[in-house]
């Protein structure tokens, strides 16, 4: 049987860790979260379309641009627009940026972290610009006369930036997963050692 005394230890350990990870938790950094939203549509060629093809390559395409957000095609000007004013590299904006989707919506709401609300704005004003004008030049280079291009337009602009705090319920968690990770190791180590002795 276990001592009384490894129990004392064990728990003392796993109150320590429990607190570490919750106190790392809460050290973090804050940052700003700031957002827009696009619209994609092919105005024309869905009003001509009896069916739903043309729909359904909208849902396609919206999936396709979204994912280069984080993709040194729409990082990589956003962070040289930016690098004077905020010293950002483009796999720092790459990490910045994010995107969301609602299953039937036709829209890309676009995020950008940043370290204050300026930044996180500037961030997400300038990648919803690239995102735009990107689509734009893709369907130029390829000749597509404008009445069947596909369009981004943007409908919702960024504000500035909102305040974004690790949570109490993430910090309990962290400190409730190394509490019972710390303490049942030191017991299963206690009680291997106390067996081989």
């Amino acid at each position: 049987d276990l001592s009384a005394l490894t129990v004392i230890l064990a728990l003392v350990l796993a109150l320590l860790a429990g607190a570490g990870a919750a106190l790392y938790q809460r050290s973090k950094p804050t940052h700003y979260i700031s957002y827009s939203t696009m619209l994609i549509d092919q105005p024309f060629a869905v009003a001509q379309d009896p069916g739903d093809s043309t729909l359904a390559k909208l849902q396609r395409l919206r999936f396709y641009y979204a994912g280069l957000a984080q993709t040194s095609v729409i990082a990589g000007p956003v962070a040289s627009q930016l690098s004077n004013q905020y010293q950002i590299s483009t796999g720092q904006v790459e990490g910045a940026l994010s995107t969301l989707m609602g299953a039937d919506t036709f829209t890309i709401d676009l995020f950008a972290q940043g370290r204050d609300p300026r930044e996180a704005s500037a961030i997400a004003q300038a990648a919803t610009a690239e995102m735009i004008d990107y689509v734009k030049r893709q369907q130029q280079k390829l000749g597509i006369p404008s009445v069947q291009r596909v369009t981004l337009t943007e409908v919702t602009s960024p504000a500035a930036g909102i305040k974004v705090k690790v949570s109490t319920k993430k910090q309990l968690v962290s400190a409730g997963v190394a509490f019972v990770v710390v303490g049942a190791a030191f017991i299963i180590v206690a009680d291997l050692l106390r067996r081989r002795w």
